[in-house]
């Protein structure tokens, strides 16, 4: 009766590393940091990779909303913050706005504790995935990285992230990048 206990015990926790490894198999594994590509505006960045934040933000400033005349989308124009800190006008359909909560040491105690920001469907490419996600718009000269990508879009990868390590992903993998635009290391 042992003998028999032993052998589905044993037989229960291969089956079950073996499920547990398969699984694993399909999750990326990001850093702290990443390069992504973001299609639409033909642009690689270094971000920050956040799993305390839920959205992806990217550097942009100036940003006004044009609104669509009958059944047309709204369109957001803006200065976006190019890797070499030089700006590029860009316009692109709106798909939505967010509420952002603000830091209680960026606002007056007069001012919103949120900031609203517009927000733009893009495609980012990270080690030659690529995903449509939601990107808000934020002036990001401030920080480190000029885009960050919070939980939704690591979703959206099946991405786990390593917090010991930066930029394991193959940056070249990402197709139409334009070499003069990208970032040093």
């Amino acid at each position: 009766m042992r003998f028999v206990f032993l052998i589905l015990l044993l037989t229960n926790t291969i089956l079950f590393t073996t499920a547990t490894h398969a699984d694993e198999g399909s999750h990326q594994i990001f850093g702290l940091s990443e390069y992504v590509y973001i299609e639409e505006l033909g642009v690689l960045y270094k971000a920050k990779i956040d799993t305390g934040a839920e959205s992806a933000s990217i550097n942009a400033i100036n940003a006004k909303v044009e609104k669509g005349k009958g059944d047309a989308d709204d369109i957001v124009h803006f200065d976006l913050v190019l890797p070499d800190e030089t700006l590029k006008s860009v316009s692109l359909p709106l798909s939505k706005h967010i509420r952002i909560k603000r830091r209680a040491s960026d606002y007056d105690e007069d001012e919103k504790d949120y900031s609203r920001r517009p927000v733009l469907e893009l495609t980012l490419c990270i080690g030659g995935d690529s995903h449509k996600v939601e990107v808000n718009l934020a002036d990001r000269r401030q920080f480190s990285k000029p885009m960050l990508v919070g939980s939704e879009p690591l979703t959206a990868f099946n991405a786990f992230v390593d917090p010991s390590k930066k930029y394991l992903q193959d940056k070249t993998l990402c197709t139409k990048q334009d070499k003069s635009e990208e970032q040093k290391e």
